[in-house]
């Protein structure tokens, strides 16, 4: 009974650790058109919404439409659709800017901190060192976004495979085991305890 529930449990485990490794696989091998991927999955989800507040907007009473926000919705979520549609870079650029912009003003931040504790102790070096990193990877991010997009994910799409290489095995083992394994002692004690 309990092997049972063990080798369900781990089969379910097997199969989502197959799709994120073949995810993985292809944020590693296609990093930009895995971007254009989801900034078309996104442009399409605003167009989607935008055209169901148009929709909406056309059911509506007279009187619903003098207090009812769903015609301006609906063109302004459009129009973001189609923009992205036809700006396909755009919402990655305008991420990773924003991404790069947060990380720049944390890494100055740090530097000044770094700064500040110069006289008052001897760890201020390591700050200085991470708010150094931090202001190159920041100042990277915001001259060359698209690119550092398709990086981090290439980085990200690696991690993910070998993540999954490893709990593969792991699953695999322990189906294994389960397999070589006959009933476990305390289902006997479990059994006898219920009788």
């Amino acid at each position: 009974m309990v092997l049972e529930y063990a080798k369900r449990c781990e089969k379910n485990m097997l199969v989502s650790t197959v799709v994120t490794l073949v995810l993985g696989i292809v944020l590693a091998f296609e990093p930009s058109g895995s971007i254009k991927v989801i900034t078309g999955l996104i442009a399409t989800l605003f167009l989607l919404i935008g055209i169901l507040q148009l929709i909406d907007y056309l059911k509506q009473s007279k009187l619903e439409k003098m207090m009812s926000l769903s015609l301006i919705l609906g063109l302004v979520l459009s129009g973001i659709g189609v923009f992205l549609f036809l700006n396909i870079e755009s919402l990655v650029n305008f991420i990773t800017t924003i991404i790069g912009v947060s990380i720049l003003v944390k890494s100055l931040f740090k530097l000044q901190f770094a700064f500040n504790l110069k006289g008052i102790s001897e760890k201020w070096f390591y700050n200085l060192i991470v708010g150094i990193l931090g202001s190159i990877l920041g100042i990277v991010l915001l001259i060359n976004p698209f690119e550092s997009a398709t990086i981090f994910l290439r980085i990200v799409g690696i991690l993910l495979a070998l993540g999954s290489i490893l709990e593969l095995i792991e699953t695999l083992m322990v189906l294994k085991t389960i397999d070589d394994a006959k009933e476990l002692p305390f289902e006997d004690k479990i059994k006898e305890e219920v009788k």
